[in-house]
């Protein structure tokens, strides 16, 4: 009685899961559509929802392959994606490789499509720590423990280099959390926080625009005048949606008004077309996927590294969300997060999924490979 009534446990927190997902998918999908409208065309409208479509299906193809893939063969495949990316970080830097956009490079370009490295690798630091530690049961060598601390400190940097601070403090942050979640002892934390205190010395001197954002938003706090133009304009976006919104497709904030209404403010755009209810919604979806992954990933604590690697997925998915929603709403400096799931991107897009499913395949007892 006992196992049947756990099978209907997990098999509910999956469905739940599941439909979360969905929903929100579903969602993105049309506000993609929707705040593209400030193109001014259909063509270049439809263009992008065609764009859209190709990355959710390419991606869930992904997702349904993985959903089954052996765990063994996904540890074992860890060190060589972890090779391959740290790889492709670096040729981001190159002028000529990488791509430049708005003074930063972080995309490589195939033709008409271009990938962010830096995305994935929120998926597969965590992995790739997950096959080190594993590995540290049989080897616990002073040059296997320098290799873990050692993609801890790389990884971050590369992306931060970009200049991508944002994305390099959530990757950072996510190894952090999976070192947690898989026991490691508080002091190593605090010479691993020491050792970054002089790189981040280091970004503020080169970068000095970082800190002057953050000061501009502490001085903008008590003065509606000194805020920033992406953030007025995200408060007036959804402020003019009230209750229930303008109605799909009726918003006006998008017409070049609102920057980056797609990919960063897409939150925003909901607020305004879907008013109140269309925003909260999105939290309660939320609510549900943070629900029913902690019962799946609170499941897993028999195995240590499953364990610490779904908790960390889980996190870093939940973390990016919460994050966006903050900036959205100016609880946090404007920074260039992507909303999970509702922004458009495919980087993001196939990285957020490639999470969902190893977190769903890590949790199901029924895929061999569990040891």
């Amino acid at each position: 009685m006992s196992t049947g009534r756990k099978q209907f446990g997990t098999s509910t927190n999956r469905e739940g899961l599941l439909l979360a997902m969905i929903a929100l998918l579903g969602l993105g999908l049309i506000m993609v559509f929707s705040a593209t409208g400030a193109s001014r065309s259909m063509q270049l409208q439809t263009g992008f929802l065609f764009r859209h479509l190709l990355f959710l299906v390419c991606a869930s193809l992904v997702f349904c392959a993985l959903l089954h893939f052996p765990r063994t063969r996904l540890l074992r495949a860890a060190p060589w994606l972890f090779a391959g990316f740290i790889l492709l970080l670096c040729l981001v830097l190159i002028p000529g490789v990488g791509s430049k956009i708005n003074g930063a490079r972080r995309w490589l370009r195939f033709g008409p499509f271009s990938l962010q490295p830096s995305e994935f690798m929120k998926v597969i630091l965590p992995l790739f720590l997950a096959w080190w530690s594993r590995r540290q049961i049989t080897q616990k060598t002073y040059a296997s423990q320098f290799l873990g601390m050692l993609a801890l400190i790389l990884t971050p940097l590369l992306i931060a280099m970009q200049p991508d601070l944002g994305t390099a403090l959530l990757v950072f942050g996510m190894g952090a959390c999976f070192l947690f979640l898989a026991g490691w002892p508080v002091r190593m934390f605090l010479l691993g926080g020491l050792s970054v205190l002089p790189a981040l010395g280091l970004l503020m001197i080169y970068r000095p625009y970082q800190l002057t954002r953050i000061q501009n938003y502490l001085d903008s706090l008590g003065s509606w005048e000194n805020a920033q133009y992406q953030i007025k304009q995200s408060l007036l976006t959804m402020g003019s949606g009230g209750l229930w919104g303008t109605g799909p497709g009726r918003g006006l904030q998008k017409l070049s008004f609102l920057p980056e209404s797609h990919t960063d403010f897409v939150f925003a755009v909901i607020g305004e077309e879907l008013g109140l209810v269309g925003m909260f919604s999105v939290i309660l979806l939320w609510g549900i996927v943070l629900l029913c992954g902690t019962r799946l990933v609170l499941r897993l604590q028999h195995d240590r590294e499953c364990f610490a690697l779904a908790g960390t997925l889980l996190v870093g998915i939940i973390f990016q969300a919460v994050v966006n929603t903050a900036v959205v709403t100016s609880l946090l400096p404007p920074k260039g997060i992507s909303h999970p799931l509702l922004s458009y991107g495919g980087s993001n897009l196939l990285t957020v999924l490639i999470a969902f499913a190893l977190i769903l395949n890590l949790t199901d007892e029924r895929i061999p490979g569990t040891k």
